[in-house]
């Protein structure tokens, strides 16, 4: 690809989510209220969820616009195929994740708790739903992708667990946005290791978009102020599996799966919070950017003094 070309995709891609954010932010906040999407968070207090419309919307308006710009300057099939298969995927496993957002059904947690309840009261949870839907889109996604069995079913399981991992680590302010943070710049090393700078740029032109929008998201989500809800951590971890799928050979995903696999089966026997807890890094990484429970209290009095 000509450098202006790829000059003038970056700028694109760093610039529509700066120029988006203010007005979308308005009125995704506006729509998310008028909904009535305040859910209670880990602390009890009621907080306005599905922040992740916001993130999502502005990632896939610069994607379609970048998608564009390709097929008018005659850029190859490949990348264009690429760039609409990704919105298409984010698009859709953000859906999933809004549908489950809108549910009030939060009694089944996890994977056992999912399943008992089909196998106990033979009723379809908004969770399971979530994970029909998200394995369906992932299926198709990996015929599009892969050109042998193998390929297919690695990248099958990256994507299809990816939404889940991020998912998993929602807990607490700020901690998908990280977790999405470590698991796309790991991606990014091994593209740049394996496949050389200007395949790796060319690959990660779509996801720029995204990781923009999740630092202009980060403050209000680590502040407390609005959650991802499950939209947002689905479009992020897919955003983070497909990152690993078109960039990274195939034994680096191979590898990712089996660590998305171990995470997935412990999160079923061991909270992650109590871990993060429990190790002075991790928790010092956690409550990095965070709100302190002080300063929360002082935002609340402010709050409360000026109505």
């Amino acid at each position: 690809m000509e450098t202006k070309i790829m000059m003038l995709l970056m700028l694109v891609a760093v610039v529509f989510p700066l120029v988006l954010d203010r007005r979308l932010h308005k009125i995704g906040t506006q729509k998310l209220k008028a909904l009535g999407m305040n859910r209670f968070n880990y602390d009890g207090e009621s907080v306005l969820t599905a922040g992740g419309l916001i993130l999502v919307c502005s990632s896939a308006i610069t994607g379609i616009i970048l998608i564009g710009i390709l097929m008018l300057r005659g850029v190859n099939s490949e990348l264009v195929r690429h760039g609409f298969l990704f919105v298409t995927g984010m698009i859709t496993m953000a859906f999933w994740g809004w549908r489950d957002d809108c549910t009030s059904d939060r009694e089944a947690k996890g994977f056992r708790g999912h399943f008992g309840v089909l196998w106990r009261e033979r009723r379809m949870t908004s969770g399971m739903w979530k994970l029909i839907g998200g394995t369906s889109t992932a299926f198709c996604l990996s015929l599009s992708l892969s050109n042998s069995l193998w390929a297919g079913i690695v990248s099958f399981g990256l994507l299809a667990l990816s939404p889940n991992i991020v998912n998993l680590f929602d807990l607490r302010p700020g901690r998908a946005i990280k977790v999405f943070w470590c698991l796309t710049v790991l991606a990014g090393a091994f593209g740049l290791w394996t496949s050389g700078a200007s395949a790796a740029m060319a690959n990660w032109i779509f996801w720029l978009p995204v990781f923009v929008a999740s630092m202009l998201m980060f403050s209000h989500d680590a502040g407390g102020k609005i959650m991802l809800g499950d939209t947002g951590s689905n479009a992020l971890g897919f955003a983070a599996g497909f990152s690993f799928v078109i960039g990274t050979p195939i034994y680096v995903q191979a590898s990712m799966l089996v660590l998305f696999l171990c995470l997935q089966v412990a999160a079923e026997f061991c909270s992650f919070s109590r871990v993060i807890e429990q190790v002075g890094w991790l928790r010092r990484l956690d409550q990095w950017g965070r709100v302190t429970e002080a300063e929360h209290k002082k935002n609340q009095t402010g709050s409360s003094g000026l109505v």
